[in-house]
Protein backbone atom coordinates (compact mmCIF):
# COMPACT_ATOMS: atom_id res chain seq x y z
CA UNK A 1 0.00 0.00 0.00
CA UNK A 2 1.31 3.45 -0.93
CA UNK A 3 2.18 5.91 1.80
CA UNK A 4 -0.63 8.31 2.65
CA UNK A 5 -0.30 11.73 1.02
CA UNK A 6 0.27 14.58 3.45
CA UNK A 7 -2.61 16.97 2.84
CA UNK A 8 -3.61 20.52 3.76
CA UNK A 9 -7.17 21.82 3.53
CA UNK A 10 -7.11 25.50 2.64
CA UNK A 11 -10.38 27.25 3.34
CA UNK A 12 -12.54 25.87 6.16
CA UNK A 13 -15.98 27.22 5.33
CA UNK A 14 -19.15 25.43 4.18
CA UNK A 15 -17.45 23.09 1.73
CA UNK A 16 -14.45 22.68 4.02
CA UNK A 17 -16.46 21.45 7.00
CA UNK A 18 -19.75 23.33 7.38
CA UNK A 19 -21.96 20.99 5.36
CA UNK A 20 -20.92 18.17 7.66
CA UNK A 21 -22.93 19.89 10.42
CA UNK A 22 -26.22 19.86 8.48
CA UNK A 23 -28.40 17.04 9.90
CA UNK A 24 -30.62 16.94 6.80
CA UNK A 25 -27.65 16.56 4.46
CA UNK A 26 -26.39 13.74 6.67
CA UNK A 27 -29.46 11.69 5.75
CA UNK A 28 -28.39 11.57 2.09
CA UNK A 29 -24.69 12.48 1.92
CA UNK A 30 -22.20 10.29 3.75
CA UNK A 31 -19.59 12.78 2.58
CA UNK A 32 -20.86 16.34 2.20
CA UNK A 33 -17.67 18.24 3.10
CA UNK A 34 -13.95 17.87 2.51
CA UNK A 35 -13.22 17.36 6.21
CA UNK A 36 -15.37 14.22 6.32
CA UNK A 37 -13.45 12.60 3.48
CA UNK A 38 -10.04 13.64 4.75
CA UNK A 39 -10.81 12.28 8.22
CA UNK A 40 -11.73 8.86 6.77
CA UNK A 41 -9.71 8.30 3.60
CA UNK A 42 -6.67 6.07 4.05
CA UNK A 43 -4.87 7.57 1.04
CA UNK A 44 -4.61 11.02 2.66
CA UNK A 45 -2.77 12.11 5.80
CA UNK A 46 -4.69 15.26 6.72
CA UNK A 47 -2.41 17.33 8.93
CA UNK A 48 -3.28 20.99 8.39
CA UNK A 49 -6.11 23.49 7.94
CA UNK A 50 -5.59 27.05 6.76
CA UNK A 51 -8.26 29.70 7.37
CA UNK A 52 -8.01 33.38 8.34
CA UNK A 53 -10.97 33.12 10.75
CA UNK A 54 -10.07 32.19 14.36
CA UNK A 55 -13.46 30.47 14.87
CA UNK A 56 -12.86 28.19 11.90
CA UNK A 57 -9.39 27.32 13.15
CA UNK A 58 -10.78 26.47 16.59
CA UNK A 59 -13.25 24.05 15.03
CA UNK A 60 -10.45 22.41 13.04
CA UNK A 61 -8.39 21.83 16.18
CA UNK A 62 -11.15 20.95 18.64
CA UNK A 63 -13.56 18.97 16.46
CA UNK A 64 -11.29 17.49 13.78
CA UNK A 65 -7.98 17.22 15.61
CA UNK A 66 -5.75 18.86 13.01
CA UNK A 67 -3.30 21.74 13.16
CA UNK A 68 -4.77 25.07 12.05
CA UNK A 69 -3.03 28.28 10.97
CA UNK A 70 -4.10 31.58 9.49
CA UNK A 71 -2.05 31.51 6.27
CA UNK A 72 -0.39 28.98 4.01
CA UNK A 73 3.01 30.45 4.86
CA UNK A 74 2.45 29.41 8.50
CA UNK A 75 1.94 25.68 7.81
CA UNK A 76 4.54 23.72 9.81
CA UNK A 77 6.97 21.97 7.48
CA UNK A 78 5.03 23.25 4.45
CA UNK A 79 7.55 21.81 2.00
CA UNK A 80 6.24 18.32 2.79
CA UNK A 81 2.62 19.03 1.85
CA UNK A 82 1.89 16.82 -1.18
CA UNK A 83 -1.82 17.57 -1.75
CA UNK A 84 -3.65 20.86 -1.27
CA UNK A 85 -7.43 20.90 -1.13
CA UNK A 86 -8.25 24.46 -2.13
CA UNK A 87 -11.67 25.73 -1.03
CA UNK A 88 -10.89 29.45 -1.12
CA UNK A 89 -12.02 32.25 -3.45
CA UNK A 90 -10.27 31.78 -6.82
CA UNK A 91 -8.25 35.02 -6.80
CA UNK A 92 -5.88 33.67 -4.11
CA UNK A 93 -4.93 30.36 -5.65
CA UNK A 94 -1.67 30.97 -7.53
CA UNK A 95 -0.23 32.47 -4.35
CA UNK A 96 -1.10 29.25 -2.53
CA UNK A 97 0.92 27.22 -5.02
CA UNK A 98 3.95 29.43 -4.45
CA UNK A 99 3.99 28.61 -0.72
CA UNK A 100 3.91 24.81 -1.20
CA UNK A 101 7.02 23.69 -3.11
CA UNK A 102 6.39 19.96 -2.59
CA UNK A 103 2.91 19.81 -4.12
CA UNK A 104 2.05 16.83 -6.30
CA UNK A 105 -1.68 17.47 -6.70
CA UNK A 106 -4.51 19.84 -5.89
CA UNK A 107 -8.22 19.28 -5.48
CA UNK A 108 -9.79 22.65 -6.18
CA UNK A 109 -13.31 24.07 -6.06
CA UNK A 110 -14.78 25.68 -9.14
CA UNK A 111 -14.48 28.15 -10.72
CA UNK A 112 -10.78 27.80 -11.40
CA UNK A 113 -10.36 31.56 -11.65
CA UNK A 114 -12.26 34.82 -11.61
CA UNK A 115 -12.26 34.76 -15.41
CA UNK A 116 -11.03 32.57 -18.26
CA UNK A 117 -7.55 34.13 -18.34
CA UNK A 118 -7.12 33.60 -14.60
CA UNK A 119 -8.28 29.99 -14.92
CA UNK A 120 -5.73 29.36 -17.65
CA UNK A 121 -3.00 31.03 -15.58
CA UNK A 122 -3.74 28.73 -12.63
CA UNK A 123 -3.55 25.65 -14.84
CA UNK A 124 -0.35 26.89 -16.49
CA UNK A 125 1.25 27.39 -13.07
CA UNK A 126 0.30 23.83 -12.09
CA UNK A 127 1.50 22.38 -15.39
CA UNK A 128 4.86 24.11 -15.05
CA UNK A 129 5.42 22.19 -11.81
CA UNK A 130 3.68 18.97 -12.96
CA UNK A 131 0.98 19.34 -10.31
CA UNK A 132 -2.10 17.24 -11.05
CA UNK A 133 -5.34 19.25 -10.96
CA UNK A 134 -8.67 17.69 -10.00
CA UNK A 135 -11.65 20.08 -9.97
CA UNK A 136 -14.54 19.32 -7.64
CA UNK A 137 -17.24 19.04 -10.29
CA UNK A 138 -18.44 16.15 -8.15
CA UNK A 139 -21.02 14.65 -10.52
CA UNK A 140 -18.14 13.26 -12.56
CA UNK A 141 -17.21 11.02 -9.61
CA UNK A 142 -20.71 9.76 -8.87
CA UNK A 143 -21.15 6.04 -9.52
CA UNK A 144 -24.66 6.28 -10.99
CA UNK A 145 -23.87 9.25 -13.21
CA UNK A 146 -20.79 7.52 -14.57
CA UNK A 147 -22.97 4.53 -15.47
CA UNK A 148 -25.40 6.82 -17.28
CA UNK A 149 -22.56 8.53 -19.16
CA UNK A 150 -21.11 5.18 -20.24
CA UNK A 151 -24.12 3.91 -22.16
CA UNK A 152 -26.76 3.94 -19.45
CA UNK A 153 -28.82 6.74 -20.99
CA UNK A 154 -29.01 5.00 -24.37
CA UNK A 155 -29.94 1.74 -22.66
CA UNK A 156 -32.77 3.35 -20.69
CA UNK A 157 -34.33 5.88 -23.07
CA UNK A 158 -32.53 5.54 -26.40
CA UNK A 159 -31.01 8.43 -28.30
CA UNK A 160 -31.79 11.76 -26.61
CA UNK A 161 -33.92 14.09 -28.71
CA UNK A 162 -34.88 16.89 -26.29
CA UNK A 163 -33.19 17.99 -23.05
CA UNK A 164 -34.04 20.69 -20.54
CA UNK A 165 -31.76 21.66 -17.70
CA UNK A 166 -32.42 23.70 -14.57
CA UNK A 167 -30.00 25.63 -12.37
CA UNK A 168 -29.90 28.54 -9.95
CA UNK A 169 -27.76 30.51 -7.52
CA UNK A 170 -25.45 31.75 -10.25
CA UNK A 171 -24.13 30.79 -13.68
CA UNK A 172 -20.54 30.79 -12.39
CA UNK A 173 -21.65 28.74 -9.40
CA UNK A 174 -24.25 26.04 -10.09
CA UNK A 175 -24.47 26.87 -13.78
CA UNK A 176 -20.89 25.64 -14.08
CA UNK A 177 -21.89 22.33 -12.49
CA UNK A 178 -24.81 21.86 -14.87
CA UNK A 179 -22.89 22.78 -18.02
CA UNK A 180 -20.24 20.26 -16.99
CA UNK A 181 -22.95 17.66 -16.30
CA UNK A 182 -24.32 18.15 -19.83
CA UNK A 183 -20.82 17.62 -21.23
CA UNK A 184 -20.36 14.50 -19.11
CA UNK A 185 -23.67 12.84 -20.02
CA UNK A 186 -24.39 14.08 -23.54
CA UNK A 187 -21.21 15.24 -25.26
CA UNK A 188 -19.20 18.32 -26.15
CA UNK A 189 -20.76 21.73 -26.78
CA UNK A 190 -20.27 23.50 -30.09
CA UNK A 191 -22.11 26.79 -29.55
CA UNK A 192 -24.29 28.70 -27.12
CA UNK A 193 -27.09 31.20 -27.38
CA UNK A 194 -28.73 33.33 -24.70
CA UNK A 195 -32.51 33.64 -24.85
CA UNK A 196 -35.05 36.00 -23.37
CA UNK A 197 -35.06 39.76 -22.89
CA UNK A 198 -34.42 42.01 -19.93
CA UNK A 199 -31.93 41.66 -17.14
CA UNK A 200 -31.33 38.13 -15.82
CA UNK A 201 -31.85 37.20 -12.20
CA UNK A 202 -29.01 38.40 -9.97
CA UNK A 203 -28.48 35.75 -7.32
CA UNK A 204 -25.66 33.61 -5.99
CA UNK A 205 -22.64 33.57 -3.67
CA UNK A 206 -20.22 34.96 -6.29
CA UNK A 207 -20.32 38.76 -6.53
CA UNK A 208 -22.09 39.97 -9.68
CA UNK A 209 -23.13 36.49 -10.79
CA UNK A 210 -26.23 36.27 -13.00
CA UNK A 211 -28.66 33.53 -14.02
CA UNK A 212 -29.49 33.85 -17.74
CA UNK A 213 -31.56 31.41 -19.75
CA UNK A 214 -29.48 29.89 -22.55
CA UNK A 215 -29.25 27.08 -25.08
CA UNK A 216 -26.33 24.74 -25.70
CA UNK A 217 -25.89 23.15 -29.12
CA UNK A 218 -23.86 19.96 -28.87
CA UNK A 219 -21.47 18.61 -31.48
CA UNK A 220 -24.02 15.86 -32.18
CA UNK A 221 -26.68 18.47 -33.04
CA UNK A 222 -28.75 18.07 -29.87
CA UNK A 223 -29.92 21.35 -28.30
CA UNK A 224 -30.13 21.61 -24.50
CA UNK A 225 -32.23 24.41 -23.05
CA UNK A 226 -31.03 25.72 -19.66
CA UNK A 227 -33.56 27.52 -17.48
CA UNK A 228 -32.69 29.47 -14.31
CA UNK A 229 -34.71 29.04 -11.12
CA UNK A 230 -34.81 31.38 -8.15
CA UNK A 231 -33.17 29.67 -5.17
CA UNK A 232 -34.99 32.10 -2.89
CA UNK A 233 -38.09 30.05 -3.81
CA UNK A 234 -36.53 26.56 -3.85
CA UNK A 235 -33.33 24.75 -4.82
CA UNK A 236 -32.95 22.74 -8.00
CA UNK A 237 -30.14 21.73 -10.31
CA UNK A 238 -31.31 19.01 -12.65
CA UNK A 239 -31.90 17.59 -16.12
CA UNK A 240 -34.86 16.11 -17.96
CA UNK A 241 -33.75 13.97 -20.91
CA UNK A 242 -36.35 12.87 -23.46
CA UNK A 243 -35.09 9.97 -25.57
CA UNK A 244 -36.76 8.04 -28.38
CA UNK A 245 -37.86 5.30 -25.95
CA UNK A 246 -38.52 7.14 -22.70
CA UNK A 247 -37.62 9.97 -20.38
CA UNK A 248 -34.96 10.25 -17.68
CA UNK A 249 -35.25 12.86 -14.93
CA UNK A 250 -32.32 13.69 -12.66
CA UNK A 251 -33.71 16.14 -10.13
CA UNK A 252 -33.34 17.37 -6.55
CA UNK A 253 -29.63 17.85 -7.29
CA UNK A 254 -29.20 14.16 -8.11
CA UNK A 255 -31.09 12.72 -5.17
CA UNK A 256 -34.07 11.77 -7.36
CA UNK A 257 -33.49 9.75 -10.55
CA UNK A 258 -36.54 8.44 -12.38
CA UNK A 259 -36.99 6.57 -15.64
CA UNK A 260 -40.31 6.98 -17.45
CA UNK A 261 -40.65 4.23 -20.08
CA UNK A 262 -42.50 4.37 -23.38
CA UNK A 263 -45.90 2.69 -23.39
CA UNK A 264 -48.81 2.28 -25.84
CA UNK A 265 -50.79 5.53 -25.82
CA UNK A 266 -53.72 5.20 -23.43
CA UNK A 267 -55.96 7.59 -25.37
CA UNK A 268 -55.21 6.84 -29.03
CA UNK A 269 -54.84 3.63 -30.97
CA UNK A 270 -51.57 3.01 -32.75
CA UNK A 271 -49.61 5.71 -30.90
CA UNK A 272 -47.04 5.71 -28.09
CA UNK A 273 -46.65 7.84 -24.96
CA UNK A 274 -44.20 8.38 -22.12
CA UNK A 275 -45.64 6.93 -18.92
CA UNK A 276 -45.19 10.10 -16.87
CA UNK A 277 -47.37 8.67 -14.08
CA UNK A 278 -45.45 5.35 -13.88
CA UNK A 279 -41.85 6.20 -13.02
CA UNK A 280 -39.23 3.58 -12.30
CA UNK A 281 -37.02 4.82 -9.46
CA UNK A 282 -33.24 4.50 -9.87
CA UNK A 283 -31.22 4.62 -6.66
CA UNK A 284 -29.08 7.69 -6.06
CA UNK A 285 -25.42 7.34 -5.06
CA UNK A 286 -24.51 11.04 -4.73
CA UNK A 287 -23.68 10.70 -1.04
CA UNK A 288 -20.41 8.94 -1.87
CA UNK A 289 -19.35 11.06 -4.86
CA UNK A 290 -16.92 13.30 -2.98
CA UNK A 291 -15.15 10.29 -1.48
CA UNK A 292 -14.82 8.76 -4.96
CA UNK A 293 -13.37 12.04 -6.25
CA UNK A 294 -10.59 11.77 -3.68
CA UNK A 295 -9.99 8.09 -4.48
CA UNK A 296 -9.55 8.96 -8.14
CA UNK A 297 -7.12 11.75 -7.25
CA UNK A 298 -5.04 9.42 -5.09
CA UNK A 299 -4.96 6.81 -7.86
CA UNK A 300 -3.77 9.44 -10.31
CA UNK A 301 -0.93 10.60 -8.04
CA UNK A 302 0.15 7.09 -7.13
CA UNK A 303 -0.28 5.27 -10.44
CA UNK A 304 -0.78 7.97 -13.11
CA UNK A 305 -4.37 6.89 -13.85
CA UNK A 306 -6.67 9.39 -15.56
CA UNK A 307 -8.41 12.09 -13.58
CA UNK A 308 -12.20 12.10 -13.82
CA UNK A 309 -12.49 15.89 -13.48
CA UNK A 310 -9.18 17.25 -14.70
CA UNK A 311 -8.24 20.89 -14.86
CA UNK A 312 -8.30 20.76 -18.67
CA UNK A 313 -11.84 19.38 -18.68
CA UNK A 314 -12.95 22.02 -16.18
CA UNK A 315 -11.35 24.70 -18.37
CA UNK A 316 -13.48 23.47 -21.26
CA UNK A 317 -16.57 23.95 -19.10
CA UNK A 318 -15.32 27.43 -18.14
CA UNK A 319 -14.98 28.25 -21.84
CA UNK A 320 -18.64 27.35 -22.38
CA UNK A 321 -19.72 29.49 -19.41
CA UNK A 322 -17.58 32.34 -20.73
CA UNK A 323 -19.29 32.00 -24.13
CA UNK A 324 -22.69 32.25 -22.42
CA UNK A 325 -21.60 35.46 -20.68
CA UNK A 326 -20.30 36.93 -23.94
CA UNK A 327 -23.46 35.92 -25.77
CA UNK A 328 -25.51 37.59 -23.06
CA UNK A 329 -23.49 40.78 -23.41
CA UNK A 330 -23.65 40.82 -27.22
CA UNK A 331 -27.10 39.36 -27.81
CA UNK A 332 -25.86 36.78 -30.26
CA UNK A 333 -24.98 33.15 -30.80
CA UNK A 334 -21.33 32.36 -30.15
CA UNK A 335 -19.12 29.43 -30.87
CA UNK A 336 -17.20 28.05 -27.90
CA UNK A 337 -13.46 28.73 -27.85
CA UNK A 338 -11.50 25.51 -28.24
CA UNK A 339 -8.72 24.78 -25.77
Amino acid sequence: MSKALRTALIGFGKMGHGYAQDPLMARYYRYAAHAQVLADHAAFDWTDVVDPEPAARSIAVEEWGVSAVGSVADIPDAAHIEVAVIATPPETRIGILDELPGLRAVLVEKPLGTNLAASQAFLDACAARKIAVQVNLWRRADERFRELANGGIISLVGKPQAVTGYYGNGLLNNGTHMVDFVRMLLGEIASVQCVGVGEPLIEGPIAGDTNPAFALQLDCGLVVGMQPLRFADFRENGLSIWGVRGRLDILNEGLVIRHFPRRPNRAMMGEQEIASDEPLVIGSTVGMALHHMYSNLAASVQSQSSLWSSGLSALRTSEVVDAVLRARANGMQLGVRKS
